[in-house]
């Protein structure tokens, strides 16, 4: 007996002595675990009852209909937002020239110009242009300065381009940007030059107009010698010196090889200076006004003999158009 209990009692010793060194929990007394789990499970049985109960209800004085009572909601109002002013805005004003739908004749030059409101915070400065974006250019510059000095902030400022309408009729219109001084396009939609090119009515044209030598010509009804008015004459100053010479108030002006349209004679120097006849001169186009003042031009087409010393023919192709 007292064997069998030795062994027994140093084993006890052993678990008791293994359960002092066993780790307790932090902040909690001995025995309220229990407890613990115990009120928890209480709370949360309680609050599920809470989700399953009906709403309060009250009858009416008059024994009606209960009214249900909801409990208030509160509804969350939009917090203030600020928005920061922007460096780089703009605003259109107004077309000074060129409305939008203004009729022009093909190859007519003309000059745009916007007046715009700078409606940033930041002055512009000579660093700020106009570039063109997309559409026809209409030959205009690929960027301009906005202005020679300062823009401030607030204040509005004319801007202009040269342009030049395009030979064939129809509607043309070309949008251009405004860039600040660190190369940012900050304009939306940006501002644009719209045009219709229209045909010119003709009044009078030969596709084979001769005139020989010492005879005068109308460029206004395609007669030599002229019925009415003249416009210039083919003249022989000397056997080898010929020339076309301006009559009365009609001009002229060399243009080269590149047939002109409407607007660029009509926007031509034109000069009663007389135009030298040769066989260099075959295939260049001539702008003219007539001396009842309608524009045309003409190409010559040949010249008859080759040898400038005999007595020659000058053939043209020419249109002149009725006056606008």
């Amino acid at each position: 007996m007292v064997k069998w209990l030795k062994p027994l009692s140093a084993g006890v010793l052993i678990v008791l002595l293994a359960g002092c060194n066993l780790p307790a929990r932090v902040n909690e007394e001995p025995g309220t675990g229990a407890l613990t789990l115990a009120a928890q499970t209480v709370e949360a049985q309680m609050t599920v009852n809470a989700m399953t109960l009906p709403a309060p209800q009250s009858t009416s004085a008059n024994g009606g209909a209960p009214t249900i009572t909801l409990a208030p909601t509160t509804t969350p109002q939009p917090s203030a937002t600020t928005k920061a002013d922007p460096c780089d805005a703009a605003g259109f004003i107004r077309d000074v020239t060129i409305p939008d739908g203004t009729e022009m004749q093909p190859g007519e030059a003309f000059t745009k110009t916007w007046r715009i409101l700078n409606e940033g915070t930041c002055d512009w400065n000579t660093a700020y242009d106009l570039v063109f974006d997309e559409g026809a250019a209409m030959g205009g510059p690929a960027s301009t300065p906005v202005t020679k000095g300062t823009v401030p902030a607030g204040s509005e400022v004319d801007i202009s381009i040269d342009l030049v309408a395009p030979e064939t009729p129809g509607v043309y219109r070309g949008v251009w940007q405004l860039r600040n001084d660190q190369d940012v396009i900050f304009t939306v939609g940006g501002f644009w030059a719209e045009i219709e090119v229209v045909e010119p009515e003709v009044f009078s044209s030969k596709v084979s107009f001769q005139i020989q030598q010492t005879f005068d010509a109308d460029l206004d009804d395609g007669a030599s010698p002229a019925l009415g008015i003249e416009d210039f004459t083919f003249r022989a100053v000397t056997a080898n010196d010929k020339r076309i010479e301006a009559e009365n108030t009609a001009v002229f002006e060399l243009m080269g090889e590149d047939k002109p349209a409407y607007g660029a004679c009509e926007g031509a120097d034109l000069t009663s200076d007389p135009i030298e006849v040769d066989s260099d001169l075959v295939g260049q186009w001539v702008c003219f006004k007539t001396s009842e003042g309608r524009i045309g031009r003409f190409r010559v087409v040949a010249l008859k003999p080759d040898d400038i010393s005999q007595v020659q023919t000058l053939e043209l192709a020419y249109i002149t158009w009725k006056l606008p």
